[in-house]
């Protein structure tokens, strides 16, 4: 991990704090960061069912050729 120094807007910090509840800087941090990479995420997947990647599962029998 790096360490790495930079201007933070406290109030900002502050706000996120709040809505986090975390304490420290770095819980702060890491959870805004995985909070983003899950919104990521979801974001890919919700594009990839636009696009059709699950029509498959709509069909009739799906869930029996799934499962067995």
């Amino acid at each position: 991990m790096a360490k790495t120094t930079v201007d933070i807007d406290q109030e900002q910090l502050e706000r996120v704090r709040e809505i986090l509840g975390t304490e420290t800087l770095r819980d702060t941090i890491s959870t805004a960061f995985g909070k983003i990479i899950r919104v990521a995420a979801v974001r890919d997947l919700v594009s990839s069912a636009e696009d059709g990647s699950f029509a498959d599962l709509l069909e009739p029998g799906a869930e029996e050729r799934m499962w067995g």
